[in-house]
């Protein structure tokens, strides 16, 4: 078999392995999981699918990076036409993860395991190291890279903390927003005035029903997907 055929052939066995667990992470948990699980469904023996990944956290760190994509494909598409502030743009995004979470259990296990395990925290501070750089650097322009990297290790944190800590009566979702959108945005040292307008933006949409329509969308894609590989 020429090395491109292999390539190819373990290509679509990596993707064969992707798409199963992670519709197994989303609809029984990331805990509830084992790769055992993922390698019946995928067809293939456990050593298979260890010698493609490695490990069930190898798994998650490929489904985060396909999950904040989407997330911010979203986001893109919702804004593209309302604003080009960066900093509206930020707050919107990260809003709606907090929405998702909140939205689905399952999915508060795999943002909360993702923000904890080495690999995948370490994927999601390199993404969004770069993203926040962006955002931020026009009032932080005497800021390098390695400096906007740590503030990101402490906005993680902050988004961590708020992300696995579910709504209630006492902790609405307004409330969670609000005090969000306070920490996180101090971080990076906008300016009080400025962190009331995010307030009062992303308070314009329905990030609820966005939110489901994201997740079913992210169901979908997996769905069709599985199809196409499977077939």
């Amino acid at each position: 078999m020429s090395n491109n055929k292999q390539g190819k052939n373990h290509e679509l066995l990596k993707q064969r392995i992707l798409f199963v667990a992670a519709q197994d992470f989303l609809k029984n948990g990331y805990t509830n999981t084992t790769m055992r699980d993922i390698a019946s469904q995928s067809g293939l023996s456990t050593g298979s699918v260890t010698n493609i990944f490695g490990s069930k956290e190898d798994i998650l760190c490929d489904l985060v990076e396909f999950v904040i994509e989407r997330q911010f494909d979203v986001t893109g598409k919702l804004l593209s036409q309302v604003t080009d502030d960066k900093i509206l743009f930020y707050s919107a995004e990260t809003v709606l993860q907090l929405y998702i979470t909140e939205l689905d259990e399952n999915l508060r296990e795999i943002y909360k395991f993702a923000y904890s395990y080495e690999k995948p925290s370490g994927i999601l501070q390199q993404t969004v190291t770069q993203k926040v750089e962006f955002v931020f650097k026009e009032h932080l322009s005497t800021l390098e890279t390695k400096d906007f990297y740590l503030l990101e290790i402490a906005s993680s944190g902050v988004m961590r903390g708020f992300m696995i800590e579910p709504c209630s009566m006492w902790f609405t979702m307004e409330q969670k927003v609000d005090a969000f959108l306070e920490c996180s945005l101090r971080i990076y040292q906008v300016p009080e005035e400025k962190i009331e307008s995010a307030k009062a933006f992303v308070r314009k949409f329905d990030f609820a029903s966005i939110a489901k329509q994201t997740l079913d969308g992210i169901f979908k894609f997996l769905e069709e997907k599985q199809k196409e590989i499977f077939n």
